[in-house]
C-alpha cells in the first residue's frame, strides 16, 4: 500500500491518540488488517532539502519487510509514519539495515504489538523515541524505543515514569515494601547477599528469601536487566504513590 490520504491520516491520529475506534472501521478505511502484529516506525530528516533520501529510505524499508504489508503516511514535509504488519512479530534487523543506507534519514521504532491496540501503542512508542532523540539533541540515526525507555522515563514526566515502573516491575510494584527494598539493595551491593544483609540489618537467609520472592513477582527479572529493575525500584522509592495514581 502506498501513501494514505488526508482522511486516512486523520483516522490514524485518532487511533494514536487513544480515541475509541472500531477495528473493522479502521480496517476498511485504511485498507489495512488490524488483527496482526504491527511495528510502528517514524522516519524523518533534519534537512528539508533531503526529502528524496526520505523517499528512498521508505522504499528500502518496504523492500526489506518482504512478506509484510506496509502502511505509509505523510506526517509532515520531513517525516513519515510507517506500520509494518504481518502474522508474526516483525524483525528489526532488516529494517535497521535498510535505513542504514541513507545517511540523511533517521528512524525511530516502536515495540511490536498485536491488533488495534498494538497498532496504536507501537506508533506511540516510535513517536516517544523520536521525541527523546530530538529533546536530548542526539545525533543517533536508528533508535528503538525498548532501548531508550529507561532514559525517556527518567527524563520526562510523571506519567512516563509510572508506565516504566509498571512495565518493569509488574506485581512487584504493589508488593511489600520490604521485598522491593531487599531487591534494590541486593542490586546496589553488586548482587552480594552478605553485603545487602549488612546494609539492611537483616539475616542473610531473610534477604535471600525476599530477593527471590521479589524477583518472582517482577515482570523484568533482575538477571535479565538489572538496570531496568533497579531504576524502576528507585523511581518507586522516590515516588511511592505513583502506582496508586495509575490505579485511579
Amino acid at each position: 500500500m502506498g501513501h494514505t490520504d488526508a482522511e486516512g491520516i486523520a483516522l490514524m491520529r485518532l487511533i494514536a491518540s487513544g480515541a475509541p475506534t472500531a477495528e473493522d472501521l479502521a480496517e476498511v478505511r485504511l485498507r489495512h488488517r488490524m488483527a496482526r502484529w504491527h511495528m510502528g516506525l517514524v522516519l524523518w530528516i533534519d534537512d528539508p532539502s533531503q526529502v528524496d533520501a526520505l523517499g528512498e529510505a521508505i522504499l528500502a524499508v518496504r523492500s526489506a519487510a518482504a512478506g509484510r504489508s506496509a502502511l505509509v503516511a505523510r506526517a509532515s514535509a520531513t517525516s513519515r509514519w510507517i506500520w509494518l504488519s504481518g502474522t508474526g512479530v516483525p524483525d528489526l534487523h532488516p529494517v535497521e539495515k535498510a535505513t542504514a543506507t541513507a545517511d540523511e534519514v533517521r528512524a525511530a521504532v516502536g515495540t511490536p504489538g498485536r491488533g488495534l491496540e498494538g497498532f496504536r501503542s507501537s506508533h506511540q512508542d516510535a513517536l516517544v523515541a523520536q521525541a527523546l532523540v530530538i529533546r536530548l539533541g542526539s545525533d543517533r540515526r536508528f533508535t528503538v524505543y525498548a532501548d531508550v525507555e529507561l532514559i525517556d522515563a527518567l527524563t520526562k514526566d510523571r506519567a512516563g515514569a509510572r508506565r516504566f515502573v509498571i512495565n518493569a516491575l509488574g506485581p512487584l510494584a504493589e508488593a511489600d515494601t520490604a521485598l522491593r527494598q531487599a531487591l534494590l539493595t541486593y542490586v546496589q551491593c553488586g548482587f552480594n547477599t552478605t553485603r545487602a544483609a549488612a546494609n539492611l540489618y537483616a539475616h542473610r537467609n531473610t534477604v535471600e528469601r525476599r530477593v527471590s520472592r521479589a524477583n518472582e513477582l517482577s515482570a523484568v527479572k533482575v538477571e535479565d536487566n538489572p538496570t531496568h529493575v533497579a531504576a524502576a525500584l528507585l523511581v518507586l522509592d522516590i515516588a511511592p504513590g505513583i502506582v496508586a495514581t495509575h490505579r485511579s
